[in-house]
C-alpha cells in the first residue's frame, strides 16, 4: 500500500508543506520510494565549493526548486531514503523543512564562497522528473565526507541526468580551479571570523630572491633543483623521466629553512604547495591525494626527523607505519605524478638511512648554513633598510657574529632599534648601541639564551651523505 495515499500531496500547497517527504511525494506524484531510482556520490569535506558551484550551474537551467532540511546532527547523514521517512510525535525521525542555509567558505580570495550545508533540488523538465541532495556528514572522529544523491523516475532521461551531473561533478573535481596554486594545509579549525575550514588557504608574503640571504653556491643548488627542474618538466615528461623529486633542505635551527620554502612557494605560482607540519602526517593519504588532484604541486614536510628517525629509535609500530607511508609515496609508486617533496629538519644526522640515501626518495640534500661574514652584512642591510647603520658599526658586529643563525642577526637589528627609539634617535644606530646589545646576546645571556637565540657555539658538523651530482 502506498504510504502517502492518505493525503492528496500533489495539490499540497508548497507553502504548507513542512517535511521533506511531502515535499518529495507531491514532486514524484505520489510514488514510492520502490518506484524510483537512486545513486550516490561522495567526495572529501574540501571539495563543497567545487560541488556547490557546479551544481549550480548544471541545475540552474532546469529552474529547480530549492529546500533546505534540518539535519540534526552531523553523524547522521542524510539520505533520499531518510527523508522519504514519515512519521510523527516527540520521536518522530522525519526530516523537517528548513531555510536554505550557507556557510562562508575561504578559497584564498578576496571574497569567501557561500557553500550550502545541505540542499535538497526538485526538477521537473518534460519526462524527466529528479531530486538532487547535497549533503555533508562525519564519518568517524575527524573525517568530513561530502555527498551527492540522485533520485529520478526510472526512465532513459532520468538516467542520462544523473549521469551529465556526476560527469560535470568529476570534471570539475579534476580541474579544481579553487584550490590550484594556492598554499594549504588540512586542518579542523575555526577562527574569529566564524569560518569553519578543513583546508586552509595560507596568504603567504611575496619573497623576492633579494630577500633570501644565502651564499651563491646554495641559491645555484635551489635554482637546479627546484626552479629549473620545474622549468623542464615538460620536456623531462617528452623524454620520459620522472617529475617526481625529493630535495632534503638541513641546517642548524634559525638559517632560514622556513623563509626558503616561503620563496619556493613565492615564486613557483603553478604549483599547489601543501605545507605538512610533523603531527599531520597522520593525514599524508589526505595530502597525497590532494597533491595529485592539483598537481603539479610541492609537497612541504618541515621536521621530518620526527618521523624519519632511525628505525631503532622509534617508540612504537605506529611511528614506522608512518615512516613507510612516507617512503612509499616517495618511492615513486605514481611515476606520472608531478610532485616535489621538499624536506626539512635540523637533525640530518638523526635521519632514518633509507629516506635520507636511497635515489629516488632525496635526491638532493642542500644546506642552509649559518651565514657567513658576506651574508650576516647582507642581513644587517635587508633587517635594517629602514635604519641608518653607520658602515664601522656594520663591520663590528659582523666580525663579532661568526657563526650565529640569521635569526640572531634579526633579533640583533630589533635590539639596535629599540635601543635607537629609547635614545630618542629613531632608527639612528651608534657603535654603543651594537655594544650593548651583543654583550647582552653573547655575554651577559648564558648558553641557554645563546641557544634560542641562534648565537650558541656551533656543534660539530654533522655527516650527511648527498646524492646524486652535488652541483645538480
Amino acid at each position: 500500500m502506498n504510504q502517502f495515499t492518505n493525503i492528496d500531496h500533489k495539490n499540497l500547497d508548497p507553502v504548507r508543506q513542512q517535511f521533506a517527504w511531502e515535499a518529495l511525494a507531491a514532486h514524484f506524484d505520489d510514488r514510492s520510494p520502490e518506484e524510483l531510482t537512486s545513486s550516490q556520490r561522495q567526495f572529501p569535506h574540501h571539495t563543497r565549493p567545487e560541488l556547490q558551484q557546479t551544481l549550480s550551474r548544471l541545475l540552474t537551467p532546469f529552474a529547480p526548486r530549492l529546500l533546505g532540511l534540518n539535519q540534526v546532527h552531523e553523524r547522521f547523514p542524510l539520505t533520499i531514503s531518510s527523508l522519504f521517512v514519515q512519521s510523527t510525535g516527540p520521536m518522530s525521525t522525519s526530516v523537517s523543512l528548513a531555510p536554505v542555509k550557507y556557510r562562508d567558505v575561504d578559497v584564498g580570495e578576496e571574497t569567501p564562497v557561500a557553500v550550502l550545508d545541505n540542499g535538497l533540488w526538485l526538477i521537473t523538465d518534460g519526462e524527466l522528473r529528479a531530486a538532487v541532495l547535497f549533503e555533508q556528514h562525519m564519518e568517524g572522529m575527524n573525517t568530513s565526507i561530502a555527498s551527492v544523491e540522485i533520485v529520478s523516475l526510472p526512465n532513459a532521461r532520468g538516467l542520462a541526468f544523473g549521469s551529465e551531473v556526476y560527469a560535470g561533478l568529476e570534471q570539475a573535481i579534476r580541474e579544481s580551479r579553487l584550490y590550484r596554486g594556492k598554499v594549504l594545509s588540512l586542518e579542523v579549525t575555526e577562527d574569529y571570523s566564524g569560518q569553519p575550514r578543513s583546508i586552509v588557504v595560507h596568504r603567504l608574503p611575496a619573497v623576492e630572491r633579494q630577500d633570501v640571504i644565502l651564499s651563491p653556491q646554495t641559491m645555484e643548488l635551489l635554482d637546479r633543483n627546484i626552479f629549473e627542474f620545474a622549468r623542464t618538466s615538460e620536456g623531462l615528461k617528452t623524454l620520459r623521466q620522472s617529475l617526481q623529486k625529493g630535495v632534503l633542505l638541513y641546517g642548524p635551527p634559525g638559517t632560514g629553512k622556513t623563509h626558503t620554502i616561503k620563496y619556493l612557494a613565492s615564486n613557483l605560482p603553478a604549483h599547489t604547495t601543501l605545507l605538512i607540519s610533523a603531527n599531520q602526517v597522520g593525514q599524508l593519504d589526505n595530502y597525497m591525494l590532494l597533491a595529485r588532484l592539483l598537481q603539479p604541486s610541492m609537497v612541504v614536510i618541515e621536521d621530518v626527523d620526527l618521523i624519519g628517525r632511525h628505525r631503532t629509535e622509534m617508540r612504537g609500530p605506529k611511528e614506522e607505519s608512518l615512516l613507510n607511508r612516507l617512503l612509499n609515496e616517495m618511492d615513486g609508486l605514481h611515476q606520472d605524478a608531478e610532485i616535489l617533496f621538499v624536506l626539512t629538519t635540523n637533525r640530518p644526522e638523526e635521519i632514518e638511512e633509507a629516506l635520507a640515501a636511497r635515489p629516488g626518495r632525496v635526491d638532493q640534500a642542500i644546506e642552509i648554513p649559518a651565514p657567513d661574514a658576506d651574508c650576516r652584512a647582507r642581513l644587517l642591510r635587508l633587517y635594517g633598510s629602514r635604519m641608518s647603520i653607520p658602515a664601522d658599526v656594520a663591520a663590528f658586529a659582523v666580525e663579532r657574529t661568526e657563526g650565529v643563525s640569521a635569526a640572531f642577526i634579526k633579533e640583533l637589528v630589533r635590539r639596535l632599534a629599540q635601543q635607537s627609539i629609547a635614545r630618542k634617535a629613531q632608527g639612528e644606530v651608534s657603535m654603543e648601541d651594537a655594544e650593548n646589545a651583543l654583550q647582552d646576546m653573547l655575554v651577559r645571556s648564558g648558553y641557554l639564551s645563546q641557544a634560542l637565540l641562534g648565537g650558541a657555539p656551533a656543534r660539530e658538523k654533522p655527516q650527511v651523505r648527498i646524492v646524486g651530482d652535488q652541483c645538480f
